[in-house]
Protein backbone atom coordinates (compact mmCIF):
# COMPACT_ATOMS: atom_id res chain seq x y z
CA UNK A 1 0.00 0.00 0.00
CA UNK A 2 2.87 2.71 1.14
CA UNK A 3 4.32 1.97 -2.70
CA UNK A 4 1.56 3.13 -4.59
CA UNK A 5 0.89 6.03 -2.57
CA UNK A 6 4.70 7.10 -2.80
CA UNK A 7 4.23 6.54 -6.64
CA UNK A 8 1.45 8.36 -6.76
CA UNK A 9 2.94 10.88 -4.54
CA UNK A 10 5.86 11.26 -6.84
CA UNK A 11 3.83 12.48 -10.22
CA UNK A 12 2.15 15.31 -7.84
CA UNK A 13 4.15 18.80 -8.08
CA UNK A 14 5.73 19.66 -5.37
CA UNK A 15 5.26 22.80 -3.38
CA UNK A 16 6.93 25.83 -5.24
CA UNK A 17 6.96 23.46 -8.55
CA UNK A 18 4.62 25.07 -11.53
CA UNK A 19 4.19 23.04 -14.71
CA UNK A 20 5.24 25.61 -17.59
CA UNK A 21 2.28 27.55 -19.32
CA UNK A 22 1.15 26.79 -22.60
CA UNK A 23 3.03 30.03 -23.89
CA UNK A 24 6.52 28.41 -22.51
CA UNK A 25 5.76 24.95 -23.88
CA UNK A 26 4.92 26.83 -27.16
CA UNK A 27 8.25 28.98 -27.13
CA UNK A 28 10.24 25.91 -26.26
CA UNK A 29 8.96 23.92 -28.96
CA UNK A 30 9.97 26.35 -31.47
CA UNK A 31 12.97 26.68 -30.02
CA UNK A 32 13.95 23.01 -30.24
CA UNK A 33 11.98 22.97 -33.44
CA UNK A 34 14.41 25.97 -35.21
CA UNK A 35 17.27 24.94 -33.60
CA UNK A 36 17.09 21.42 -34.50
CA UNK A 37 16.61 22.40 -38.19
CA UNK A 38 19.33 24.85 -38.03
CA UNK A 39 21.86 22.54 -36.37
CA UNK A 40 21.11 19.58 -39.16
CA UNK A 41 21.41 22.38 -41.69
CA UNK A 42 24.94 23.26 -39.89
CA UNK A 43 25.82 19.71 -40.38
CA UNK A 44 25.26 18.92 -43.69
CA UNK A 45 27.27 21.96 -45.19
CA UNK A 46 30.31 21.12 -43.17
CA UNK A 47 29.69 17.46 -44.03
CA UNK A 48 29.61 19.03 -47.65
CA UNK A 49 32.34 21.39 -47.46
CA UNK A 50 34.83 19.11 -45.63
CA UNK A 51 34.12 16.03 -48.56
CA UNK A 52 34.79 19.04 -50.94
CA UNK A 53 38.06 20.25 -48.89
CA UNK A 54 39.38 16.39 -48.07
CA UNK A 55 39.01 15.73 -52.08
CA UNK A 56 40.44 18.95 -53.58
CA UNK A 57 43.11 17.80 -51.24
CA UNK A 58 43.72 14.35 -52.21
CA UNK A 59 43.62 15.05 -55.58
CA UNK A 60 46.90 14.65 -57.55
CA UNK A 61 45.89 16.71 -60.50
CA UNK A 62 45.42 20.40 -59.80
CA UNK A 63 43.39 20.52 -63.24
CA UNK A 64 40.57 18.44 -61.36
CA UNK A 65 40.39 20.29 -58.28
CA UNK A 66 38.21 23.30 -59.85
CA UNK A 67 35.26 21.07 -60.92
CA UNK A 68 35.59 19.53 -57.36
CA UNK A 69 35.03 22.66 -56.05
CA UNK A 70 32.19 23.68 -58.32
CA UNK A 71 30.81 20.41 -57.77
CA UNK A 72 30.72 20.66 -53.98
CA UNK A 73 29.40 24.35 -54.43
CA UNK A 74 26.22 23.02 -56.50
CA UNK A 75 25.63 20.53 -53.60
CA UNK A 76 26.05 23.57 -50.98
CA UNK A 77 23.70 25.55 -53.17
CA UNK A 78 21.00 22.14 -53.43
CA UNK A 79 21.65 22.17 -49.48
CA UNK A 80 20.48 25.64 -48.84
CA UNK A 81 17.82 25.18 -51.17
CA UNK A 82 16.68 22.40 -49.47
CA UNK A 83 16.94 24.23 -45.83
CA UNK A 84 14.77 27.01 -47.86
CA UNK A 85 11.89 24.47 -48.50
CA UNK A 86 12.13 23.36 -45.54
CA UNK A 87 11.55 26.38 -43.75
CA UNK A 88 8.54 26.69 -45.73
CA UNK A 89 7.16 23.67 -44.56
CA UNK A 90 8.16 24.61 -41.31
CA UNK A 91 4.73 24.62 -38.60
CA UNK A 92 5.46 26.51 -35.25
CA UNK A 93 3.36 26.65 -32.41
CA UNK A 94 1.45 30.20 -32.00
CA UNK A 95 3.12 33.13 -30.40
CA UNK A 96 3.44 36.78 -31.25
CA UNK A 97 6.83 36.27 -32.96
CA UNK A 98 5.63 33.25 -35.20
CA UNK A 99 5.47 35.22 -38.28
CA UNK A 100 8.58 37.40 -37.64
CA UNK A 101 10.60 33.97 -37.01
CA UNK A 102 9.44 32.06 -40.12
CA UNK A 103 10.16 35.98 -41.98
CA UNK A 104 13.24 35.59 -40.53
CA UNK A 105 14.35 32.29 -41.20
CA UNK A 106 13.18 32.22 -44.88
CA UNK A 107 15.02 35.78 -45.40
CA UNK A 108 18.07 34.00 -44.07
CA UNK A 109 17.70 30.86 -46.70
CA UNK A 110 17.31 32.66 -49.48
CA UNK A 111 20.46 34.94 -48.73
CA UNK A 112 22.02 31.74 -47.99
CA UNK A 113 21.51 30.29 -51.59
CA UNK A 114 22.62 34.42 -52.59
CA UNK A 115 25.86 33.76 -50.88
CA UNK A 116 26.81 30.53 -52.14
CA UNK A 117 25.44 31.02 -55.77
CA UNK A 118 27.57 34.33 -55.66
CA UNK A 119 31.05 32.29 -54.49
CA UNK A 120 30.06 29.52 -57.14
CA UNK A 121 29.76 32.31 -59.73
CA UNK A 122 33.29 33.27 -58.72
CA UNK A 123 34.47 30.21 -58.94
CA UNK A 124 33.15 29.47 -62.66
CA UNK A 125 36.37 29.65 -64.40
CA UNK A 126 38.63 29.20 -61.79
CA UNK A 127 42.06 27.59 -63.26
CA UNK A 128 43.88 24.69 -62.13
CA UNK A 129 44.74 24.54 -58.61
CA UNK A 130 48.27 23.73 -57.60
CA UNK A 131 48.93 22.33 -54.27
CA UNK A 132 50.58 26.03 -53.03
CA UNK A 133 47.35 28.00 -54.06
CA UNK A 134 45.33 25.00 -52.18
CA UNK A 135 44.89 26.67 -48.50
CA UNK A 136 43.60 30.23 -50.16
CA UNK A 137 40.91 29.00 -52.75
CA UNK A 138 39.41 27.05 -50.02
CA UNK A 139 39.83 29.40 -47.16
CA UNK A 140 37.53 31.56 -49.19
CA UNK A 141 35.27 28.70 -49.63
CA UNK A 142 35.12 28.46 -46.06
CA UNK A 143 34.20 32.44 -45.76
CA UNK A 144 31.62 32.20 -48.29
CA UNK A 145 29.96 28.82 -46.09
CA UNK A 146 30.54 30.57 -43.02
CA UNK A 147 28.76 33.65 -44.40
CA UNK A 148 25.82 31.45 -45.84
CA UNK A 149 25.78 29.86 -42.04
CA UNK A 150 25.50 33.20 -40.13
CA UNK A 151 22.88 34.79 -42.38
CA UNK A 152 20.64 31.94 -41.35
CA UNK A 153 21.15 32.48 -37.94
CA UNK A 154 17.88 34.12 -36.31
CA UNK A 155 18.37 37.72 -34.34
CA UNK A 156 16.27 35.82 -31.30
CA UNK A 157 17.61 38.47 -28.72
CA UNK A 158 15.33 41.58 -31.19
CA UNK A 159 12.38 39.99 -30.04
CA UNK A 160 9.69 41.00 -28.01
CA UNK A 161 8.61 37.38 -26.54
CA UNK A 162 10.16 37.24 -23.34
CA UNK A 163 9.68 33.34 -23.03
CA UNK A 164 10.27 32.83 -26.80
CA UNK A 165 14.19 34.14 -25.83
CA UNK A 166 14.06 32.30 -22.72
CA UNK A 167 13.51 28.97 -24.36
CA UNK A 168 16.50 29.82 -27.07
CA UNK A 169 18.63 31.01 -24.04
CA UNK A 170 17.53 28.27 -22.06
CA UNK A 171 17.98 25.79 -24.94
CA UNK A 172 21.80 24.06 -25.04
CA UNK A 173 20.65 23.08 -29.14
CA UNK A 174 20.72 26.56 -29.70
CA UNK A 175 24.33 27.52 -29.22
CA UNK A 176 26.22 28.65 -32.79
CA UNK A 177 22.31 28.35 -34.40
CA UNK A 178 21.17 31.43 -33.38
CA UNK A 179 22.28 35.43 -33.21
CA UNK A 180 24.01 35.81 -29.87
CA UNK A 181 21.93 37.91 -27.10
Amino acid sequence: MFAGVTAAAALVPACGDSEPTTREAASAETATAVCGMLRRWNNEIGDVLNSTSDAITDADDPATAPAVLREGFDDLIRLAEDHRSEVDALVLPASGERDRLIEELRSGADEAVAALEEERADIEDLPAIDVSEQRGVLGTAFIAVERAGSVVEPAIGTYDDEELKAAFAADDGCEHVIQPF
